[in-house]
């Protein structure tokens, strides 16, 4: 009984850890007045007031951006983490790196939620007053498919990438996109990268 339910644990526990590094793509739009050509150059910028997570998610994305051909500068080689708030530099940085276009993303929310999983029913004890014709195949059979009751507190952030073109400042393409355990920067970021890559292909704007 003790061999199939530590099976069981660990196969609920490993699908929930599996999921705690995982990025969704919760919604996408497209400018239907933008028909840029295919983008052959492009500036990644993280907005996050963290150097090191804002190193990895522009690393990321222009890692898998130059995967499919594109020429991308993460921001932060072009962009100094002290002026990072000045406008000014941005758009200086944008000119000279002749980039035709923005890819930005940011964190916009982060929300602690929590699962349950409820146990199965348990009388609370199995002695023999209770179950007089009990034996060691009634109980294994009942007791099999008991489990306790799981308490999980994990949580949810909303991201936003946005993709400007550099020459009209207009906004091409926009996505949201939730992730869970957001701690997890690198492989949240190489999850988002790879699906944000994806979406960008498939709208043939790479």
């Amino acid at each position: 009984m003790h061999k199939v339910l530590e099976v069981s644990i660990v196969l609920w526990l490993a699908s929930l850890l599996c999921s705690c590094a995982s990025v969704s793509v919760v919604d996408t739009w497209r400018n239907p007045e933008l028909r840029p050509q295919r983008l052959q150059k492009i500036l990644v910028v993280s907005i996050n007031n963290k150097d090191a997570a804002r190193h990895v998610y522009e690393d990321m994305l222009a890692s898998e951006l130059s995967r499919k051909g594109v020429e991308a500068i993460p921001g932060y080689t072009v962009i100094p983490g002290a002026a990072f708030a000045d406008w000014g530099v941005l758009d200086r940085a944008v000119r000279r790196a002749q980039a035709q276009a923005i890819l930005t993303v940011q964190t916009t929310k982060v929300e602690r939620q929590t699962s349950v999983q409820p146990d199965s029913a348990y009388p609370g004890y199995w002695y023999p007053q209770g179950f007089p014709t009990w034996d060691f195949p009634g109980y294994y059979r009942s007791m099999a498919l008991y489990g306790p009751t799981y308490v999980t507190t994990y949580d949810v952030a909303t991201m936003q990438v946005n993709l400007f073109d550099a020459g009209t400042d207009k906004l091409i393409w926009a996505a949201t996109m939730q992730s869970t355990d957001p701690q997890k920067v690198t492989t949240v970021g190489q999850d988002l990268a790879r699906k944000v890559v994806k979406k960008l292909a498939k709208e043939g704007l790479i």
